[in-house]
């Protein structure tokens, strides 16, 4: 879309090509990636082997660039975030995220200030991923969540009112529950769930709502049969994903869909954790395929409507701008169109 703004200004016909180009160049290289995937060597679909960044085809672009604020979930999420939008587009990511940093701890500090003054690029995004440290510091005591959603909203105070770019957006989807029942008694997901609940709505209840994007994760690696827990192939540890867990993270819609990322970037995505992941299962990797062929083609209909609605659009102003303004009295014609006085009924 961005390329699409900075087109000069053809003729209706030549704008609608070079749109039409545009989009379906994205779609094929996107397919193109994952081809080479499919192709690629089965044994590097495990974890210790595979490292889908090097399939990077892309020069970083300052355009959406990102900064990462918070723990630990944000720090190692920094060697990945820069490809959040497909392996063909790479974006500038600042990543200023602590290890075992607490809510408590960035909002005492301001630490946010500072990274949102230095500016080292114009950053159109935030990913803040705080709160987590303070629920287990404080051994998954439910009590203190209300205190941790207080200092969640103050950050998020500290990056609004200090940033240089009135429109930034900041991204909120708290943690997914841990691959192991890591607060005990086989209560760990429902606190986790339950505190994220309440960071959501005092986050929605403030008065930065309309900067902040928040959706719920909790359940976005749960595996059946785990009493709730996540499913161990998305972690390295009980608590932190591994590279296969952030390119599921980072694939899902509403992610896609906040970042800005084309319908193109997201399918190529998508397409990439599929196929990485059902490497070692046939079944779940012919399903893989059919699921990416369908995303693909729903892409290229989308694309085919969206250029036929520009071009009905740009043929609309094209020929109302033939149009003259009449005197009431006048009749005229021009190109299409008939401008004819209506004139009234009168009784004999």
């Amino acid at each position: 879309i961005n390329r699409i703004k900075n087109l000069p200004r053809y003729t209706s016909l030549q704008q609608s090509t070079a749109i039409q180009h545009i989009m379906m160049k994205s779609i094929l290289q996107s397919t193109l990636t994952l081809l080479l995937l499919l192709l690629s060597d089965t044994s590097a679909a495990n974890n210790n082997n595979f490292d889908y960044t090097d399939y990077i085809n892309s020069e970083p672009s300052e355009e959406g660039a990102i900064l990462l604020l918070g723990d630990s979930w944000a720090a190692i999420a920094g060697d990945y975030a820069a490809n959040i939008c497909g392996l063909s587009n790479t974006r500038y990511v600042t990543n200023d995220a602590q290890n075992g940093s607490t809510a408590n701890q960035w909002a005492e500090k301001e630490s946010a200030v500072d990274s949102v003054q230095k500016g080292e690029y114009d950053y159109e995004y935030v990913w803040l991923s705080i709160g987590g440290n303070d629920f287990l510091d404080g051994k998954c005591d439910s009590s203190i969540s209300e205190q941790v959603a207080a200092d969640i909203v103050t950050v998020i105070g500290h990056i609004v009112d200090n940033s240089p770019n009135p429109n930034i957006q900041i991204l909120y989807f708290g943690y997914s529950v841990p691959s192991t029942d890591i607060c005990g008694n086989g209560i760990t997901a429902q606190l986790f769930e339950e505190q994220g609940e309440i960071i959501f709505d005092a986050i929605k209840s403030s008065a930065y709502s309309d900067y902040v994007t928040t959706f719920d994760i909790s359940e976005m690696f749960v595996k059946w049969g785990t009493g709730g827990l996540s499913d161990p192939y998305y972690y390295y540890d009980s608590i932190h994903l591994n590279q296969m867990g952030y390119l599921h993270l980072f694939s899902s819609y509403k992610v896609q869909r906040f970042f800005g990322c084309s319908v193109a970037n997201t399918v190529e995505l998508k397409g990439i954790s599929a196929v990485v992941e059902g490497k070692d299962n046939p079944a779940h990797l012919a399903g893989t395929v059919i699921s990416t062929l369908v995303g693909l083609v729903m892409g290229i209909v989308a694309l085919v409507l969206a250029v036929n609605f520009v071009k009905r659009k740009m043929a609309m102003r094209d020929s109302s701008a033939k149009v003259e303004l009449l005197d009431k009295n006048e009749k005229a014609e021009t190109g299409d169109y008939v401008v004819v006085n209506e004139e009234k009924a009168v009784m004999a």
